[in-house]
This record gives C-alpha cells, sequence and structure tokens, in this order.
C-alpha cells in the first residue's frame, strides 16, 4: 500500500516546493503523511464540485495546481469560504497536495506544456527570480489566425479573448505565461510578435494596446487546466498501483448572451 507521504516526497523530487514564490502556500494543504492513497484525482481546484467527485469516487488525495488557502484561515466554519471545503475533507479523510508557483516555473508545468505544444525554442523566461514564463521562437512561423486555431486545438474550453489581434499578420515569436500574466507585459512588448497568457484586466489591456502588444488571453482556467498531463503519467509509471483520474471540471465563466 502506498503511503501520503511516499507520494509527497516523489513529487518532491520533481517539483520541489522550494521552488514556489515567497508568497505561495504550495505543498500539503490538509491530510495525514501516514495515511494510506489508493485513488488520486487531479482538478485544478478544489470546489464543491470536486469534493462531490471525490467522495463518490472514494479519492484519497486530490493533487491541485491552487492551493485552497494562500493568505491563511483564522476559524474553521461550515458557513465560510474556503473553511467549509478544509471541515469536508477532514469528515470523509481525503488529502490535498497543491503543486502551484514551483509547478509554473517547472518544465513540468503548463506553461512549459503549452510552449511544447506550439513547438517554442525555448531562448529565456520573462522574469528572473522566480522564472516564470517562456519566450521564444516557433518552429514554423504562423499567422494570428493559425496561431489561435492551434492554442484552441488542445486547450480546454474558456473564454478566448485579444487585443490588437491581426488575423493575417505573422507570427514567430511569442511569450507564454499560464493563468495571470498581466504583471509581465511591460518586459514582454517590445520582445514577441504575441504574448500567451490569461485574466488580464481592462486597464492591462489598454496597457497592452498602447504598446502595440498582441495578446492572447486564453483565460486562467484555459492555460493552467493541463497542469497534470506530465505528472500524471510520472505518477502511473512511479505508482503502478495507483488509481488515477482526472475530474470534471471546467471554467466558473459563463458566455451571456441576450435574447
Amino acid at each position: 500500500m502506498v503511503k501520503l507521504r511516499d507520494i509527497i516526497a516523489f513529487l518532491e523530487e520533481l517539483v520541489p516546493s522550494e521552488l514556489q514564490d515567497k508568497w505561495d502556500n504550495s505543498g500539503l494543504q490538509i491530510g495525514w503523511e501516514s495515511q494510506e492513497v489508493e485513488h488520486i484525482g487531479f482538478a485544478l481546484s478544489v470546489s464543491k464540485k470536486i469534493l462531490e467527485q471525490a467522495k463518490r469516487l472514494k479519492v484519497d488525495l486530490i493533487i491541485t495546481h491552487h492551493p485552497i488557502t494562500i493568505s491563511g484561515i483564522k476559524s474553521f466554519v461550515n458557513y465560510s469560504y474556503p473553511s467549509h471545503l478544509f471541515l469536508e475533507l477532514a469528515r470523509n479523510g481525503i488529502a490535498v497536495y497543491s503543486l502551484h508557483t514551483n509547478l509554473d516555473v517547472s518544465s513540468l508545468g503548463p506553461t512549459a506544456i503549452i510552449a511544447e505544444k506550439l513547438e517554442v525554442q525555448k531562448e529565456a523566461t520573462i522574469a528572473d527570480n522566480p522564472p516564470y514564463g517562456i519566450i521564444g521562437t516557433l518552429n514554423t512561423a504562423l499567422t494570428q489566425k493559425e496561431l489561435f486555431k492551434k492554442l484552441t486545438s488542445f486547450l480546454p474550453k474558456d473564454i478566448f479573448r485579444g487585443i490588437n489581434y491581426r488575423p493575417d499578420s505573422a507570427v514567430k515569436r511569442i511569450a507564454v505565461c499560464s493563468g495571470s500574466g498581466a504583471s509581465f507585459i511591460d518586459i514582454v512588448a517590445k520582445k514577441v510578435d504575441v504574448y500567451i497568457t490569461g485574466d488580464i484586466k481592462y486597464h492591462d489591456a489598454l496597457k497592452a494596446q498602447d504598446l502595440g502588444l498582441t495578446v492572447f488571453d486564453m483565460g486562467h482556467y484555459g492555460t493552467e487546466r493541463l497542469f497534470f498531463e506530465k505528472l500524471f503519467y510520472l505518477l502511473t509509471q512511479r505508482f503502478n498501483t495507483l488509481k488515477l483520474t482526472i475530474f470534471e471540471e471546467k471554467s466558473p465563466y459563463e458566455v451571456m448572451r441576450s435574447c
């Protein structure tokens, strides 16, 4: 039988928690290191819907990208978010382990996965410490329309938005930062043809527009949902007796249309 501590040790080998940003809360969110694990589920975030699936499927450990909390909790009550999640997890003996910014800067993380699927030759990271994002050159030049089509062929469905989108313009050099990458707009503005990221707010969009930077906002969920791809395979190879499940999950945003 596999113990939780064995899985944590393996994940630490792959993606050391010491790589996380100083404000982050990656690692074991709740659980007993001595508990036995037979079934692991993967989710971008823990939510009521994910918990329902975990209980129904008898999952012992949920591996997420997003920690349940970063700022901490002052009290655990059933009517407050996210304390109600911790209470329900504890009641059902379900552990949660999160790989957040340490995975973001890893070759196993969502940014690296997107860059690989786009066949980007990595030249540099966008930031240095921690080394967020990837800047590189496409193996084959594409138009913006072709690049967008390629992205939508493998990214999960989300609300996609463009800034300075010019369908027929050539794209050779791009930057990728999964999740929320608005803080790097100034850095990449003069370095790339297209910046692929998510969670761009209105004033950041105006900044990109004025700087002449084309941004593909593929959503926070859209750019990070693939976080589990490499971890799933590596865990399968290391622990061949474990059952692994990818939970059903979708972006919380919906497109509203008038009649």
